[in-house]
């Protein structure tokens, strides 16, 4: 069991000084994760900031309470990072799938209201009717409900529990895995049906890219939004079919191509949101306000553009 790339030991000395070590892996992504979640925090600082207090029109344009719910769902993400850390049990094995799929979904059901407000200014221009964020929270939430139930039966009947279980080097090891009245089969049925949960949203989410492409937003709102959709359905459609391609890889390299796919998916997202208005707002306004080139947008964050009823939020 010595070197074996299975963490046996709770202590995990058994991994300790391997040519392939998983606590200096738990080290090394354990700093980038926590740097992450500092840069996350500063995103949401900088919404509340320039968002609510100067309010800045690159911010209001881009609706501030959905950067704050991406921000705060993406920390939710890399924390739950941290359950793949260490000697697997029941407690962390449960963090993983709820922490995650949770982030995930609130993370792509903000982009694609988002991306739904921008649908329905664009498809009528001759009425510009501002959508309340109360409708889209709701939304959100809507959204949402279907997950926590999926994850709630997960839970409750195929419990995600660490078990012991022979592996590819046919040894015995502790793994998470289903349990309870749906076997180890569970882990697939109830995975599946969240991804497939999730593709259809992001389908719907492309969908609306698509018909939204033409649409020239205050700030380039619309087309950030849209880059953020490709880049989650391109990482959906990739890295599952590897990972399940390279199941006979080792351990290690599993558990770093499932980490590294959801850092870059949350990261990837989270720096197309803000990067842009944190480069507009420092670097190209020097801290001033700045009159965009289309129409302002309301309180709320919304209008339309005078060129081909673009749309900001």
């Amino acid at each position: 069991y010595r070197c074996d790339e299975y963490i046996d030991c709770y202590n995990m000395s058994d991994e300790w000084g391997c040519p392939i070590s998983f606590p200096v892996v738990f080290i090394i992504f354990g700093i980038v994760i926590f740097l992450l979640i500092c840069f996350a925090l500063v995103c949401i600082i900088f919404t509340v900031v320039f968002g609510y207090i100067f309010r800045r029109k690159r911010v209001r344009a881009a609706s501030p309470f959905f950067l704050l719910m991406m921000a705060g769902a993406t920390i939710v993400g890399y924390g739950g990072l941290y359950a793949f850390f260490g000697q697997p049990d029941t407690v962390s094995c449960n963090f993983r799938i709820w922490l995650i799929f949770l982030a995930v979904v609130v993370v792509i059901s903000s982009l694609f209201v988002k991306s739904f407000r921008v649908w329905r200014l664009y498809r009528s221009p001759t009425e510009i009717k501002a959508i309340p964020d109360w409708q889209l929270v709701l939304f959100v939430a809507v959204t949402v409900l279907p997950v926590i139930v999926v994850l709630a039966l997960w839970t409750g009947i195929g419990t995600p529990s660490a078990v012991v279980e022979t592996q590819t080097d046919d040894k015995v090891h502790i793994v998470c895995r289903s349990d309870g009245l749906t076997g180890a089969a569970g882990t697939y049925i109830f995975f599946f049906i969240l991804v497939g949960y999730i593709g259809i949203i992001l389908t719907f989410g492309a969908m609306l890219s698509v018909a939204t492409r033409n649409v020239v937003s205050t700030f380039n709102e619309s087309r950030l939004i849209a880059v953020s959709i490709y880049n989650l359905v391109f990482l959906s459609c990739s890295v599952i079919p590897i990972v399940f391609v390279l199941q006979n890889s080792g351990p290690v390299v599993i558990w770093c191509i499932e980490v590294i796919a959801i850092i870059y998916g949350f990261s990837a997202t989270l720096g197309l949101q803000f990067i842009p208005k944190m480069y507009g707002i420092f670097i190209r306004d020097r801290l001033k306000e700045t009159k965009p080139t289309q129409s302002g947008s309301n309180g709320s964050g919304e209008g339309l553009t005078k060129s081909n009823s673009a749309a900001i939020f």
